[in-house]
């Protein structure tokens, strides 16, 4: 193995460990927004048990490291933060444009990186074995160019049959007014291209640091290998795209395991964000573009 991806696994937790890390953060990142339409009081105990999930993982007490109790005031903003969103998500009534569509995700997204980085810090590891490293950081940079390139080659080979699929089974139809939701959802926002790719950079950067750099290594620690890693992270990850469609969901478990490899190849989370924030932002502008060119509405259905 690679000095770059060996050291991915410096300072590992144990399996048992890992998976209840694992699953802690899973449910840390889709429990608020699944338990938000069940109403607050649902959302307040799930609060409470992930509180209390985190604090023992955390066991502040027990802590040999100076500063352990900080971990527990992060733990709190973080949760906190997750929570946030869907709080005001079930309010009666909703504003449009960031103010209420964009800053749940942003609040979501920064609190989930600040829980993942101190579970990655109570177990003794570090930025490196999230794959963020200083050395090289410009060519990283770079690399995300051809990893964006090839991402689409992914999407168009995943798309493609699974399109025809859709039509076999006469489900292009719901397909069709899934994207159509989406795309009204996305213009609803109000924001323009550089806004929304300012917060790609937030949102896409917190997927990569939790279900690449955080989930993989540790379910490799779960599972012995890298490839049922990589596989079961990915799907993990498509999980939260249901409400896209079920094409999305496909799409989403393939991107997100081409991510994946990428990850384990390289040992870097850098070129991965850059593609993911680019791929989202550039899929955005298309859709205005359809948008606002009338397209989207004389599709017919399917």
């Amino acid at each position: 193995m690679r000095r770059d991806v060996a050291v991915l696994l410096e300072n590992a937790p144990s399996r048992r460990r890992a998976l209840s890390e694992a699953a802690f953060v899973f449910l840390a990142v889709l429990g608020p927004s699944s338990a938000g339409p069940a109403g607050r009081v649902v959302l307040a105990v799930l609060a409470v048990v992930l509180l209390a999930w985190g604090l023992a993982l955390l066991r502040p007490w027990e802590a040999t490291r100076a500063g352990a109790w900080l971990g527990v005031l992060g733990l709190l903003v973080a949760l906190g933060g997750t929570g946030a969103g869907a709080w005001v998500a079930t309010a009666a009534e909703q504003e449009k444009g960031f103010s209420m569509s964009m800053a749940p995700l942003c609040i979501r997204a920064l609190g989930m990186i600040l829980l993942v980085a101190v579970l990655v810090w109570r177990d003794g590891q570090g930025p490196a074995q999230m794959g963020l490293v200083r050395e090289g950081w410009a060519k990283e940079l770079l690399l995300g160019v051809p990893v964006l390139a090839a991402t689409y080659a992914v999407h168009i080979a995943a798309s493609v049959p699974m399109a025809a699929v859709a039509v076999a089974l006469k489900l292009a139809g719901k397909e069709m007014l899934a994207r159509k939701g989406m795309a009204t959802a996305l213009m609803d926002t109000g924001l323009g291209v550089p806004a929304f790719a300012a917060i790609m950079v937030v949102v896409t950067g917190f997927e990569e640091f939790v279900f690449r750099g955080f989930l993989v290594p540790r379910l490799r620690v779960v599972l012995g290998r890298w490839v049922p890693a990589v596989l079961v992270a990915a799907l993990l990850f498509c999980v939260g795209h249901f409400y896209e469609g079920i094409l999305a969901v496909f799409q989403t478990f393939v991107i997100g395991a081409w991510f994946g490899f990428v990850f384990w190849f390289r040992g870097r989370l850098l070129p991965l964000i850059v593609a993911h924030a680019a791929f989202n932002t550039i899929s955005f502008a298309l859709v205005m573009w359809l948008s606002k060119s009338g397209f989207l509405d004389k599709l017919p259905p399917l």
